[in-house]
C-alpha cells in the first residue's frame, strides 16, 4: 500500500490512522500531515520515556492477569477526553514490580495525547500530559530546589492537565517529602486536575509512608486497580 504522506513511514499512528488506511481521503492541500505534526509535537513535551512512547491499546498484549484490567480500563480509554476534563484519577498498585502498572498508566496518557492534540487544548508550548518518577521528583526538590529548570518542571507538574506520578512511596520519605508532595497534590486536587499514580504499596500501606491527607487526595474520585501476576520484564539468560 502506498502511504498518503512521506511522514507515514515510521509514524506511530498508522495502526489507527484513517488516512493511512484509506477510510478518510487525503486533503489536496497541504501535502504534509498536520495531524502527525501535532501528535509528534505533543509527545515531545510529555517526558514519556522512549520505552513507553508506543504504550497504547493498539500494541496491547492481553494475558490471564491483565485481561480483567483491560476490560475495566476500556471505557476510560474510550472517553479519555471527558475523564480528564472531569478530573478523574487513577491509582494502580501491586507489591510486585513488572506487572504492568506503568504500561497501563502510559496507555491512558498516550490515548489522551492522541485525542487532545487535535483539539484547541493543544497550544504547542505546554504539555497535555507529563510523566515524572516520584523518587526523582523528591530528590530534585531536596537538592536542587533553587534551580530555574526545576521551577519550570514543578510548574508543569502542578498544572498539566494529566500527570503520571510513577512509583509513589519509592525512595526516602520524610517530613520534607510529605510537605512537597502535599503542595503538588493539593494544588492539583483543588483545581480538579487528573493524576495517575502507580505504587508498589497499597493505599493502606502508603498511609504509613505518607501523610494520610496526601493519600486521601490521591484516592479521591480515583479508579483503583490492583495488579498481580509475574514480573513481565523477566530475566533473560545471556547467550552462551
Amino acid at each position: 500500500m502506498q502511504p498518503p504522506y512521506e511522514e507515514c513511514i515510521g509514524c506511530i499512528a498508522t495502526k489507527w490512522c484513517k488516512r493511512y488506511s484509506g477510510e478518510a481521503p487525503k486533503p489536496e492541500k497541504p501535502d504534509w500531515c498536520n495531524p502527525r505534526f501535532r501528535l509528534m509535537k505533543a509527545l515531545s513535551l510529555t517526558n514519556i520515556p522512549k520505552r513507553y512512547i508506543n504504550a497504547n491499546k493498539y500494541n496491547y498484549k492481553a494475558d490471564e492477569f491483565n485481561k480483567p484490567i483491560a476490560k475495566e480500563l476500556k471505557p476510560y480509554l474510550e472517553n479519555i477526553l471527558r475523564e480528564v476534563n472531569d478530573g478523574r484519577q487513577f491509582f494502580f498498585f501491586g507489591e510486585r514490580p513488572g506487572t504492568g502498572k506503568s504500561f497501563h498508566a502510559f496507555m491512558l496518557l498516550n490515548q489522551y495525547v492522541y485525542k487532545a492534540c487535535l483539539t484547541n487544548q493543544m497550544d504547542f508550548e505546554h504539555p497535555l500530559v507529563y510523566f515524572i518518577g516520584y523518587a526523582d521528583l523528591m530528590n530534585e526538590l531536596r537538592y536542587n530546589r533553587d534551580s530555574e529548570d526545576l521551577s519550570k518542571v514543578i510548574e508543569i507538574v502542578k498544572n498539566v492537565p494529566f500527570l503520571l506520578l510513577d512509583d509513589v512511596g519509592a525512595g526516602t520519605t520524610s517530613e520534607f517529602t510529605d510537605e512537597q508532595t502535599f503542595l503538588v497534590l493539593n494544588h492539583r486536587y483543588n483545581n480538579n486536575l487528573s493524576t495517575a499514580f502507580t505504587s508498589n504499596f497499597t493505599p493502606k500501606e502508603l498511609q504509613t509512608k505518607l501523610n494520610p491527607r496526601i493519600v486521601s487526595r490521591m484516592l479521591s474520585d480515583s479508579v483503583l486497580i490492583k495488579f498481580i501476576g509475574e514480573d513481565k520484564r523477566g530475566w533473560r539468560k545471556p547467550n552462551a
